[in-house]
């Protein structure tokens, strides 16, 4: 059970954090998803040998297939996102989703 207050805070939180969206982003934010996009793009067998980049594929397996799953739906939203070749791409869709997945 979830007491009022509670509720609040995770609304105050929630809101917070979305009203940061537009904030500044780090070089991970391009690591993350140049690892959607070789997840997306590439069989297994070449997720870590990938040199597309320089934002190598170095995080263990478990954590890639959750790339691999968050990938699935950033295709959707916008192709763009998991295209390997598209380095740097920092449109609004892309902080968008990204950072509505850490939320």
């Amino acid at each position: 059970n979830i007491h009022p207050t509670e509720w609040d805070i995770l609304i105050v939180s929630t809101l917070l954090k979305v009203l940061l969206f537009p904030a500044y982003h780090s070089t991970d934010f391009e690591v993350h998803r140049n690892w959607l996009a070789i997840t997306h793009s590439l069989p297994i067998s070449q997720w870590y040998y990938d040199t597309t980049s320089e934002w190598t594929l170095d995080y263990p397996p478990f954590f890639a297939f959750f790339e691999k799953l968050l990938s699935i739906p950033a295709s959707f939203i916008d192709p763009k996102i998991v295209d390997l070749n598209n380095l740097n791409y920092d449109s609004w869709s892309v902080v968008a989703y990204q950072r509505s997945t850490v939320i």
